[in-house]
């Protein structure tokens, strides 16, 4: 047969297999979609991560501020056009990848502070400062904006005195209502004022001016006080006091117009100007970070090696930080999730090559028939190949083009590599499935029975090195984990290890195959001593079908296994976030004192309703540590009931237990070298801590009284408790005991439901002072709504269903192929009293005992490659701090997996039935004959 022939067979097989044909085309364009849709959505959700990473901050930490010290001389409109024209030159000298974040541009000008001659409440200090949109922020409650009246500030030398007939230079300012209760002042009110020397923007020089008074002609409210004009700054809105309690000090902010700044010049005072760049979130997408972290480490490189030189420019910014925690749970992400997403691909294999198969099976006598009138083995393999190309070719760019205009967001280079992967991979499939037909000897052809051979070598070669190369791989990744490069720090995208879990399910499944003919062999033998025809039928054709049985169990097999690791390690995942709760709050909720005192105490949380049990404790923040003579050093010191504390955390992550003598009864001479308190002391402890190991002691001076603690026990953390900062925790009866007092406690930790926030929101409104809440429903919500650690879960979850409906189709695909043969069986059975009802039995027989071969084993193996993996994911980032990930598994999760899987598996067997039952009897009969 010549090459125009192999074409018409390959026309007529168009025509004729249409239904196979498009359903292949179909499997491929949505797996090519779900591929080339994959870097997409993590594209979008990783711009969204980015949002989320910079609105989750205060304006000012993410915002890009230039700073610098001097006088500038104004302008030729008298105000800061020269100022602002400096702020354009720097912004000028910014990279591209800088500028085009940068939303808005503010300026800002203050002055050196000033002392209130006689103030009209107590001493107050003042400054002036002017701020970029501070009157479009704000309304005015009384009064006007401030203008400049032309009496400059003047400057004197030193010794010289002012003349008397000269005037004081009046300032026009305004404040805001909160500062003017505070300093005692109205519109209207005039205050004399000379310059601070202690608040001066440049020290080290001599500095005077002359007589000077600012005068209070207006005062403003903000708008909104909680906007970003004020966020990380808000001396405008309200002043603040230092001092002592017997010497307060009053520390106001006004607000000077822009064209007083020449008045103000004139004084040869040193100014402190800042330019503030806004970085706008909406603007910046995931693809810009790179280039932008390198840009702002070179600014900042530059802008600090200025410092110490006259006129050097500061840069205040959090953005590199916050750009780089973002890369780094961003790479970590792509790293993980791609674990994910190499399972469903390749069950999506499984799920093609089933496809062909079962293709090439309905073409074996065609193309026995083409072969039988002199078409080579290589002309219809080219025909089945071009058929293939023209096929697999169209679905996968169907798909990339459906992934592309459905899929909203940033384009991806790996999208089309995908989707491409995904078409050459169906091609060579198909190429596989046809070649055992184009080598067979033509005799052998139209045979279904496959004929029982040995397994070749170079099988067994193949087969062992995939085990091998899963044990490897395995390995590597418990070793050094996704983290590639360990002395940077960067993660990055390792293929051999992200397929760990797929090479130990494909390796575990080899295994299992096998193995597979004994089981069936034993179950054969106990059904042949039954009556009944179902299961020695069926368990015979499982024999007759090696490469159908073969391939769905590997593919249950790996759909189980990658089903229970995806489960253990949401569950892993899940769990750590609320140790993570629990180790951050200490408890279900933790009430503060704010400031210094204590709670009141009738104040009883517990008594709210979801309320079940209170604990009590004693912070003291900065209490006095001596491990030596000449140490004397603060540490976090907590005082804690332990037996009001087991009752709150019993049962939890935060449960602790105790060492025997932090239970014991104080008695007398409690903080003594006699009889020391017993004490937890932190891993981390202060410079210059001798050597404290259980049963050392040393010196705690709490509320000015020295007392001696001995060491009973080290912990890297506490609950509740900052595990970057020393501390030291002591039972609270024993701090009573040692000084005498009472110690009202100052902080309760509460066993609470989720519905006992509003009451005890109420609770504490009732409370004289300040009291703080922190609940562990909020840190662990906060947690669970990460975007990347959201990210991860949903991606398991939705890899697994993926992957679910691959093994569904494949074994629909293994049911349909079977079931020309069985029908005719079938048919050949009804004259005597076979059933449909057997018949469906007949379905199961064949693939019962793969499910049952794969089950058990995929679940045990899916946890044991979890147990092995989990520790090389770095799941720790997306819990929070001071938690790490361990092994966690909930049985009712793999129990409901397993559940789901066995049905799948029944569904996809009465699936393919059904569609095998459309098949005619007369052309079962006729199989083979066509």
């Amino acid at each position: 047969m010549s090459a125009l022939g192999a074409m018409g067979l390959l026309l007529r097989q168009v025509r004729s297999e249409h239904g196979i044909i498009v359903l292949t085309a179909l499997v491929i364009a949505v797996t090519s979609f779900l591929l080339a849709g994959a870097p997409r959505v993590f594209n979008r959700m990783s711009d969204e991560a980015l949002q989320h990473a910079l609105q989750a901050v205060p304006a000012p930490r993410r915002d890009i501020t230039l700073g610098q010290n001097g006088s500038i001389a104004p302008g030729g409109d008298g105000g800061l056009a020269s100022i602002r024209s400096r702020g354009a030159r720097f912004e000028s000298d910014f990279p591209a990848s800088l500028g085009a974040v940068i939303s808005e541009r503010h300026t800002r000008v203050s002055l050196s502070r000033f002392r209130v001659i006689e103030p009209p409440s107590y001493d107050t200090r003042i400054s002036l400062r002017y701020q970029d949109g501070l009157v479009e922020a704000t309304t005015l409650a009384a009064g006007r904006w401030p203008v400049d009246r032309g009496m400059a500030l003047q400057p004197l030398e030193y010794a010289e005195q002012p003349p008397e007939s000269q005037e004081p230079a009046i300032i026009e300012v305004a404040v805001s209502v909160a500062t003017a209760a505070e300093i005692g002042v109205g519109v209207g009110d005039r205050l004399a004022i000379q310059l601070d020397s202690a608040g001066l923007v440049i020290r080290g020089g001599f500095y005077r001016i002359g007589e000077a008074a600012v005068e209070v002609v207006g005062l403003f409210e903000p708008i909104d006080s909680e906007a970003e004009d004020w966020s990380g700054d808000s001396d405008l809105l309200a002043g603040s006091v230092g001092g002592s309690d017997f010497h307060p000090i009053a520390f106001a902010t006004a607000y000077v117009s822009a064209d007083q700044y020449r008045s103000l010049w004139t004084s040869q005072l040193p100014f402190r100007y800042e330019w503030r760049y806004r970085v706008d979130p909406e603007i910046l997408d995931g693809s810009q970070v790179d280039q932008l972290q390198l840009d702002l480490r070179r600014i900042e490189r530059t802008l600090t090696a200025s410092v110490g030189s006259a006129n050097a420019v500061t840069i205040t910014t959090g953005l590199p930080r916050i750009l780089d925690r973002y890369a780094g749970e961003r790479d970590l992400s792509e790293s993980v999730l791609s674990v994910a997403a190499i399972g469903p691909f390749g069950l999506a294999g499984g799920a093609i090559a089933m496809l062909a198969i079962l293709a090439v099976r309905r073409r074996t006598s065609s193309l026995g028939l083409a072969r039988s009138r002199g078409a080579s083995g290589a002309i219809v393999l080219g025909s089945q190949l071009w058929l293939g190309a023209l096929v697999a070719g169209s679905a996968a760019i169907a798909g990339l083009v459906l992934a592309t205009t459905v899929i909203g967001a940033r384009d991806s280079g790996l999208s089309p590599i995908l989707a491409t992967a995904v078409g050459s991979i169906a091609v060579a499939l198909l190429g596989v499935a046809t070649w055992s037909v184009t080598r067979r000897p033509l005799a052998a052809v139209d045979r279904e029975d496959a004929p029982v051979l040995r397994v070749s070598p170079r099988r067994l070669v193949f087969e062992v090195t995939v085990v091998g190369i899963a044990v490897v791989a395995t390995l590597l990744l418990q070793q050094r984990g996704l983290l590639i490069d360990e002395a940077t720090g960067v993660i990055r995208f390792d293929p051999l290890l992200a397929s760990v879990p797929l090479l130990g399910g494909l390796a575990a499944a080899i295994v299992v195959i096998r193995l597979y003919p004994l089981p069936v062999r034993g179950l054969g033998w106990l059904a042949a001593r039954r009556r009944d025809i179902v299961p020695v039928l069926g368990l015979r054709r499982i024999g007759r079908q090696p490469a159908v049985a073969s391939l769905t169990v590997l593919v249950v097999m790996l759909t189980v296994a990658f089903g229970a690791f995806a489960a253990v390690v949401s569950s892993s995942l899940r769990h750590g976030q609320e140790v993570a709760s629990y180790l951050e709050v200490g408890a279900d909720y933790r009430l503060e004192r704010v400031g210094i005192g204590a709670l009141g105490p009738s104040f009883d949380p517990s008594t709210v309703a979801g309320g079940e049990a209170v604990g009590a404790g004693v912070d003291v923040p900065a209490a006095r540590f001596s491990s030596t003579p000449r140490q004397r050093v603060p540490i976090f010191l907590g005082a804690i009931d332990p037996v009001g504390y087991d009752a709150v955390t019993d049962g939890t992550a935060a449960d602790l237990d105790w060492p025997r003598a932090f239970l014991a009864q104080p008695g007398g001479a409690a903080g003594t070298a006699e009889r020391p308190i017993p004490a937890i002391l932190s891993e981390r402890v202060p410079t210059a801590t001798a050597v404290l190991d259980p049963g050392a002691t040393f010196r705690v001076t709490v509320a000015g009284e020295e007392l001696v603690l001995v060491v009973v026990e080290r912990r890297a953390g506490f609950p509740g408790v900052d595990s970057q900062r020393p501390f030291v925790i002591i039972p609270l009866d024993w701090l009573r005991a040692a000084t005498g007092e009472l110690w009202p406690p100052s902080v309760l930790w509460l066993r609470a439901s989720p519905d006992a926030a509003a009451g005890l929101a109420e609770a504490i409104a009732g409370q004289p002072g300040g009291i703080r809440t922190f609940s562990r429903y909020e840190v662990l919500a906060a947690t669970a709504e990460a975007p990347f650690g959201r990210l991860v879960v949903l991606g398991y979850w939705l890899a697994v269903v993926i992957a679910a409906a691959y093994m569904v189709l494949t074994v629909m695909g293994a049911t349909v192929l079977s079931a020309e043969r069985r029908t005719r069986d079938i048919a050949y059975l009804r004259p005597m009293g076979f059933s449909t009802r057997q018949a469906l039995g007949l379905a199961f027989a064949e693939h019962a005992p793969a499910l049952l071969l794969a089950l058990v084993p995929g679940i045990a193996l899916g946890i044991a490659v979890a147990i092995l993996c989990l520790p090389g994911l770095g799941l720790a980032a997306f819990v929070g701090p001071g938690a790490d990930v361990s092994l966690f598994v909930e049985a009712a999760v793999l129990v409901l997996l397993g559940g789901a899987m066995v049905v799948a598996m029944a569904l996809a067997v009465v699936g393919g039935t059904w569609l095998s039952g459309r098949v005619r009897l007369t052309d079962a009969l006729r199989y083979g004959e066509n």
